[in-house]
């Protein structure tokens, strides 16, 4: 398997400590919980007129761009 530069593509095994799956499942549901929305058909339900939820997507999106920002310093 080779990457769009014609690298090949490397799989390593991942950790499967348990406490990384409960901090990331409790991180997700919390979000889930705060927003009352299944994060799938939040674009559905913000094109519906739901503009609360914009506060919920800036969340979203800047939580993926600290996480771009402090990917290479966190456990994978």
């Amino acid at each position: 398997l080779k990457s769009t530069e014609g690298q090949e593509i490397q799989f390593h095994d991942k950790d499967r400590s348990v406490p990384r799956y409960l901090i990331g499942g409790f991180i997700f549901g919390l979000g889930w919980a705060l927003a009352g929305v299944c994060p799938g058909p939040m674009f559905i339900l913000l094109g519906s007129g739901y503009t609360v939820l914009i506060v919920f997507l800036a969340s979203a999106m800047f939580g993926t761009f600290l996480y771009g920002l402090l990917r290479k310093r966190l456990p994978h």
